[in-house]
């Protein structure tokens, strides 16, 4: 029997193989209907491993995988920390595999003396939602929903054709893009910015030197991030430390002028803080694609800042991990590299 140790308290390695689970008992009738053959390209866990005895662990906590470890064969994990003495106990691991390049949670020194090889898949999801930021983004840069009213009111009659101050046009090349998190939907999201010209600040609770360069990125202290930033873009995952990590007083270091993006996790803000720094105009705009109560309730204020385009806000409705299979996408990664050490093939993606 083959024993495979998950740690993912988030879902992510399991949820593209379990399409029954996740979409419910008429999930055949989700499936895309351009792409009729995507059932052959997506099976299900138990499909896939066809022929293999497979004893699957998923654990939430540490204890569990401590607990597992010794009879484990695979250990994948996604947006954990495990220790290098717990992975010394995994005698007979063959695989760590994380789900994300940002592997700072494997001990990657503990895997080497043992001869473990480790590897990384990337994330679709994390790159459809950097997408999905740098748009919100553009979106506030160049106002377009304030486009769309000034075209239906056909205004160009009184300002004029091809200068409009009104609408308050912004060039990323003269704003600062700060980055709270430098994970994996932050590096991307850095890539942009210095596409477009822009500077890059971030904060984490692990500085990178050596990707700094790479990025054109450059590390700062918590409050100078909320102090010198155009754009604040949130980037962390959400555990309890970070519960409401970014409350009235690093909203009130801000600029008037600079807009709060979230597309990470509702509960790392406090809401109603961020509500009144709108409401007061004490920022300059807010980008969000999640909320501490979701789905976000209909007579919420954040909705009334959506309608008023004065204050700048766009909201939607925790759609920014969406593209083409992206969930399917993530989690074959991962499993198709399982399948690889067992049939004695060359793994993808490997670090280390």
């Amino acid at each position: 029997m083959l024993s495979v140790v998950v740690w993912d308290n988030i879902g992510n390695v399991l949820w593209g193989m379990r399409h029954k689970e996740s979409f419910g008992e008429n999930w055949l009738a989700k499936l895309p209907p351009d792409d009729p053959a995507a059932i052959d390209r997506s099976p299900r866990l138990e499909e896939m491993f066809t022929g293999y005895d497979i004893q699957l662990h998923e654990c939430k906590t540490l204890a569990e995988v401590e607990q597992h470890m010794p009879d484990a064969d695979f250990v994948i994990i996604h947006k954990e920390m495990l220790p290098g003495d717990v992975l010394a106990k995994g005698k007979k691991v063959r695989l760590v595999q994380h789900l994300g390049l940002d592997y700072r949670g494997v001990p990657m020194e503990t895997a080497r003396k043992m001869g473990i090889p480790v590897a990384a898949t990337p994330l679709i999801n994390y790159l459809a939602v950097a997408e999905h930021n740098w748009a919100l983004i553009m979106n506030w840069m160049k106002h377009l929903p304030q486009h769309r009213v000034y075209m239906q009111k056909r205004a160009y009659e009184q300002e004029g054709w091809g200068a409009a101050p009104s609408l308050k046009i912004r060039l990323a090349s003269d704003l600062t893009l700060g980055l709270l998190g430098f994970g994996e939907i932050a590096r991307p999201m850095a890539n942009y910015a210095k596409a477009f010209g822009m500077k890059t600040i971030y904060w984490d609770r692990v500085r990178f030197p050596e990707l700094e360069a790479k990025y054109g990125v450059e590390y700062v202290e918590w409050d100078e991030l909320f102090k010198r930033s155009d754009i604040l873009s949130t980037q962390i995952p959400i555990t309890p430390e970070t519960h409401k990590i970014v409350g009235a007083r690093e909203i009130g270091l801000m600029k008037p002028t600079a807009l709060f993006v979230n597309t990470a996790r509702g509960k790392l803000i406090d809401q109603p803080a961020l509500v009144a720094a709108l409401q007061n105009r004490k920022i300059g705009g807010a980008a969000l694609d999640v909320f501490y109560d979701e789905p976000l309730p209909v007579d919420d204020p954040l909705h009334a800042l959506h309608e008023d385009l004065s204050y700048d806000v766009t909201i939607t409705p925790h759609s920014a991990w969406q593209g083409h299979w992206t969930h399917v996408r993530d989690s074959l990664g991962i499993w198709d590299n399982v399948m690889h050490v067992l049939k004695g093939e060359p793994i993808e993606y490997q670090v280390g």
